[in-house]
């Protein structure tokens, strides 16, 4: 049904989603839609609001949602019923789940305006192409940094709006940022909007993260400093490493293209030293994240302030040794592992136990020990791994012209897995 029908769409049966912007400012169509529901559903805020509506109340308890929404759709059969919901209810709200319970050819749906709306326009910003994440109801998303990192583009404006609850609050989401060592972000918290209490306040990370604000906010990340691009194969002078403790740039360019990134894997680099790999790797990755793992604090620290300085929210570099950290980690699609060592095959062998299905592994290796290790514990059901063998000279001046000087051989095992 349309939202062009007229209140008699409200028949019998149907249950209609109505997006409340404030209880004083409900369109005529939309009110009639009201004082004509038998039933009406909605949180404690919009029922108290709206208390002088005729229709029996179903308010949203601590039950839970879905209960709630299943009683709805028994109750509702033979009555016309009016969910009462903030802004645009298709946008982050109940409609999703509601139409996975309710019939669709059973619900009409009234948007209001979203809080993204109300909120940028208290700043005078455009919101046009800011990405957007619900942390509403739905623990903390692993999809929330790489958000952040489109969000810091240099070709994006620059914000990340943010639905939150009382649990991922700002301060929290300021803290988690924090945590990983980033820096660069402020933050605005848009409280209470449309009410007497409406406040907006613009504060640091570390000022919000120990702050206290409304349950009912829209928190805005903006970019504060332009991040320097993301190249492919970027010198290592571009990152702070220590010396020579680097993939290099052309390795680094093959590596990237045996990981076959598609834009939201999840890639674990292990050894993952001045996070070089993982920061490249991360432009490859805007909707995917990387997880890096290394066990020399100094190397941690360096990766970290590399993420920090080219914007890769969503890279996290743990510190600590692969064997414990492997089993904290969300599964893989892709491992990249940077180095040898004699325990090469087992390492290789316990991220292999925990990709997700249709996972390439990449080993770089130097060492002849090494490459026979990674080769026996890469193979898989169709046999052998694919070994690209990677041979660089660079040109270095002499007299009047130049000469090549070779780098050492580098072995890239790839070993896929369905």
């Amino acid at each position: 049904m349309s939202d062009g029908q007229s209140g008699k769409a409200n028949q019998d049966g149907t249950v209609t989603l109505v997006g409340l912007d404030r209880a004083d400012n409900i369109p005529p169509r939309t009110q009639e839609v009201l004082r004509a529901a038998a039933l009406i559903a909605g949180p404690a805020r919009w029922l108290d609001e709206l208390r002088d509506l005729p229709g029996e109340r179903l308010p949203l308890e601590g039950g839970g949602l879905e209960p709630w929404l299943k009683e709805i759709e028994t109750r509702s059969r033979g009555l016309p019923t009016a969910v009462l919901a903030s802004g645009d209810p298709n946008f982050y709200g109940v409609a999703r789940k509601l139409l996975t319970i309710v019939p669709r050819d059973r619900v009409r749906i009234i948007p209001g305006t979203t809080t993204v709306q109300k909120a940028f326009a208290r700043l005078r910003v455009s919101w046009a192409d800011v990405p957007v994440v619900s942390l509403h109801g739905r623990g903390f998303p692993r999809g929330f940094f790489p958000a952040l990192y489109r969000a810091g583009l240099g070709s994006s404006p620059g914000y990340l709006a943010v639905y939150t609850d009382p649990v991922n609050t700002p301060a929290s989401i300021a803290l988690r940022i924090l945590g990983r060592g980033l820096d660069g972000w402020r933050m605005t918290v848009c409280e209470d909007l449309d009410l007497e209490s409406e406040r907006v306040t613009t504060l640091s990370l570390q000022e919000a993260s120990g702050a206290e604000f409304s349950d009912l906010n829209l928190t805005i990340l903006e970019r504060e400093i332009p991040f320097p691009p993301i190249r492919i194969g970027a010198p290592e002078m571009d990152f702070a490493h220590e010396e020579g403790m680097i993939t290099k740039s052309e390795v680094r360019a093959v590596a990237l293209s045996k990981l076959s990134l598609t834009g939201a894997e999840t890639l674990w680099d292990i050894g993952a030293g001045s996070g070089a790999v993982a920061i490249e790797a991360a432009s490859l990755l805007p909707h995917g994240e990387v997880w890096g793992i290394e066990r020399k604090a100094s190397r941690h620290a360096q990766a970290r302030r590399n993420a920090a300085l080219y914007g890769a929210a969503n890279v996290c570099v743990m510190l600590g040794e692969a064997e414990a950290l492997i089993p904290e980690l969300p599964k893989p699609d892709r491992v990249f592992l940077g180095g040898g060592g004699s325990g090469l095959g087992e390492l290789i062998a316990a991220a292999r136990g925990r990709l997700n299905p249709g996972g390439v592994v990449v080993a770089s290796v130097v060492g002849l020990g090494s490459l026979d290790q990674a080769v026996r514990a890469l193979v898989g059901p169709h046999g052998l791994p694919d070994v690209t063998q990677v041979m660089v000279s660079r040109s270095h001046p002499l007299a009047d012209s130049f000469y090549f000087r070779p780098l050492n051989p580098v072995y890239l095992v790839r070993g896929e897995f369905p």
